[in-house]
């Protein structure tokens, strides 16, 4: 046998008559042809071949004495055989001294088949894959082989199992074997199903291969992530993965049953996993509400897998405040009671509550009848200090939340908006203006003037006031010495008359006091800043006048003045270092000055410059005062000293006297205390010297 376009062998099995019978001639025949197809001639030397060109052509060899394929057998060789090739072959072996002798051997040409072709069930050929079919469905694959001698077989397999080997249908040289799969399930996805045809040993087997493609739902859904806290107004990204399906399921997101088509997401796709990121910026209202993915074959009928989260969502708290009483539109009563409560909304919950007026917080204190208890602010017997904003402030682990706030309005009789009493001078025969100004809730008032005797209160003619507002001014006259004295003002409106009134006292006017402790409160080489307090202004407004002198010691000469027309507070610049300085200071108004105070005080010298090698040396500044001190408490020491010396001169003369009495007796031993370089007997005085340089000292 031999395969079309290989090399046959065909092999002359004659007999010998003898082993040293010597071979001529050798002669090829076929189908019983009468004349050969090929000789080989062994009379020549070297032998001589033939063939004829027509039938074989030049593809024949023999092979007298065989080869390790048919050892000791001689065969003809036949290249490239064709199917024509195929037929009964007769070798004739003439011998020099021998009988002829003749063999036969029948060649056979195997055709093999031609390559598997795998067909759709609609008869059109898979490449490589197949489908995809629906899962549970079947599916019929066709394995076509055209050609073959002898018939070729068609055989299924499947991970080295034959599955089937049935030739399911022969037209002329075309061979089909149907592969029936089913029902399909996730198992055959990417199964790999080869289809071979083999007719003989001596052909390799050829195959085609076929993987199967199938629509699978998807396996699972997982919103990953879930269940931690979100943020209410924070940007988030939520994911949610599906795997097992085939094509890739389709995710979309639904919250509370309503699907989110507004809401931005991604699709990705890896290996047999979906996923799907949803940005989702949560509000207050999403806390409680179920956010689900659902996963769906896009191209298969059945029940879609979703995975849920119920929103825990965290926010700043929402804060009202609600008065508990029923308030009169215009407002409330001095005296009377209110209650508000601060109604919250929060999500962690609120760990603790603030109540403020007027942006100040409010504190517990029930002397004044301010009750702040959990959620609820009280206020009892309520005066007008307390009317305006109040707000409640509510704070949890995400921040703070600030109610509206709501005005308090607390309706009281009218009050002096400057409490302490006015003082005023003024000549006779002069008029003063005194300026009643009062608080009121409600701001309509009206005033009346009293002029106060002894005895009672005298009223002043409305013809001499004028009311804008909340403010009344009085002008009013001194004609007599009994005119001096107090002048009330009193307002009233719906809610009554003013309690306390407006105090004028006026007095004869004159010049005012002298200011009072004047202090020099820094020093610096070029300024002096001195603070005083000022005294009484004599009932007319006063200023209050620094006059600057350059002082050396015995002689002043003044340099400028300063007026300050508030308080006696006084900043003198552009002085000279390290000078001295006197300061009159006073008071004036316009009945004359007051008595002047007289201060001494000096401005720092430059500070040396000190060289690399020069040891500089710490000088404390020393004030007059300070200086003053110095010497009164070395003065002191001197003393001291002195009155040590005389007590023990006087002790020294005793003893001596008692030494020479002779009527004593007694021998008493002399022992100094101490001794003196020059041998004099006595305490070491200790000199203390201060000086002053310019505004600074050194003691030695």
């Amino acid at each position: 046998m031999a395969v079309k376009g290989q090399t046959a062998r065909i092999p002359c099995h004659t007999p010998r008559s003898s082993p040293t019978a010597q071979v001529q001639l050798t002669l090829w025949y076929k189908d019983g042809i009468g004349r050969p197809i090929h000789s080989y001639d062994s009379r020549s030397s070297p032998p001589r071949s033939w063939s004829d060109e027509r039938l074989i052509g030049f593809r024949a060899t023999y092979i007298p004495d065989g080869d390790e394929d048919y050892p000791e057998i001689p065969y003809l060789k036949l290249e490239e055989v064709t199917t024509e090739d195929a037929g009964v072959y007769t070798c004739r072996v003439d011998y020099k001294k021998a009988q002829t002798q003749r063999a036969e051997a029948k060649l056979i040409v195997i055709t093999p088949p031609g390559t598997p072709t795998i067909l759709r069930e609609d008869g059109t050929q898979v490449q490589d894959t197949i489908g995809p079919y629906n899962e549970g469905t079947n599916a019929s694959i066709t394995c076509q082989v055209v050609g073959g001698h002898p018939p070729p077989n068609v055989n299924w397999w499947h991970r080295e199992k034959l599955l089937d080997g049935e030739i399911d249908s022969r037209v002329d040289s075309v061979y089909r074997n149907v592969l029936q799969v089913g029902p399909i399930t996730r198992k055959d996805l990417d199964a790999f199903y080869v289809c071979q045809t083999v007719n003989s040993d001596l052909v390799t087997p050829i195959s085609s291969g076929v993987t199967l493609d199938v629509n699978l739902p998807p396996l699972s859904v997982e919103v990953l992530g879930s269940g931690q806290a979100l943020v209410a107004g924070e940007e988030y990204e939520v994911t949610c993965q599906s795997t097992g399906a085939r094509p890739p399921a389709t995710i979309t997101w639904w919250l509370d049953g309503e699907q989110l088509i507004n809401e931005s997401s991604r699709i990705e796709n890896q290996g047999n996993a979906t996923f799907s990121t949803l940005t989702l910026v949560p509000e207050k209202d999403y806390g409680g509400k179920i956010l689900k993915c659902l996963a769906q074959s896009p191209v298969l009928d059945h029940h879609p897998l979703d995975d849920t989260w119920e929103l825990d969502v965290h926010y700043v708290p929402e804060v009202n405040l609600e008065l508990l009483e029923e308030i009169e539109p215009n407002g409330m009563t001095e005296g009377e009671n209110v209650t508000m409560i601060c109604n919250l909304k929060a999500n962690p919950v609120v760990k603790k509550v603030s109540w403020y007026h007027k942006g100040n917080l409010v504190r517990q204190n029930a002397t004044a009848g301010v009750i702040v208890k959990d959620k609820k602010l009280k206020l009892r017997n309520i005066q007008r200090q307390q009317a305006g904003h109040y707000s409640c402030v509510a704070t949890n682990i995400i921040g703070t939340g600030n109610s509206e706030p709501v005005v308090l309005k607390v309706n009281y009789v009218p009050v002096c908006s400057d409490t302490t009493d006015r003082v005023l001078g003024a000549a006779k025969d002069d008029e003063v203006q005194l300026n009643c100004r009062v608080n009121a809730s409600p701001s309509q008032v009206t005033f009346s003037w009293y002029f106060r005797t002894p005895d009672n209160l005298i009223p002043i003619d409305k013809e001499k006031f004028t009311v804008k507002d909340s403010t009344s001014l009085l002008t009013y006259q001194i004609r007599k010495e009994s005119d001096y004295g107090q002048v009330l003002c009193f307002a009233a409106n719906e809610i009554g008359e003013q309690y306390d009134p407006c105090t004028f006292e006026v007095n004869p006017a004159g010049k005012p006091d002298a200011i009072d402790n004047c202090t020099l409160t820094n020093q610096t080489t070029d300024t002096l800043f001195v603070s005083c307090l000022p005294g009484f202004d004599g009932g007319l407004e006063q200023q209050f006048v620094a006059e600057v002198f350059e002082f050396d010691g015995t002689t002043r000469h003044m340099l400028f003045n300063i007026t300050e027309k508030v308080e006696p507070t006084f900043t003198i610049e552009a002085l000279h270092p390290g000078t001295s300085y006197l300061l009159g200071i006073y008071a004036e108004n316009i009945k004359g000055k007051s008595e002047q105070r007289v201060l001494h005080g000096f401005t720092l010298p430059p500070k040396p410059e000190i060289g690399p090698t020069t040891p500089s040396t710490h000088i404390f500044p020393i004030t007059p005062i300070l200086g003053g001190l110095i010497c009164v408490v070395g003065f002191l020491v001197l003393v001291a000293i002195v009155v040590v010396v005389v007590m023990k001169l006087r002790g020294n003369s005793r003893r001596a006297k008692e030494r020479h009495d002779p009527a004593s007796g007694i021998k008493v031993p002399h022992t100094p205390l101490h001794h003196s370089k020059d041998g004099s007997d006595g305490p070491d005085v200790i000199l203390c010297r201060t000086e002053f340089r310019q505004g600074r000292s050194r003691i030695r």
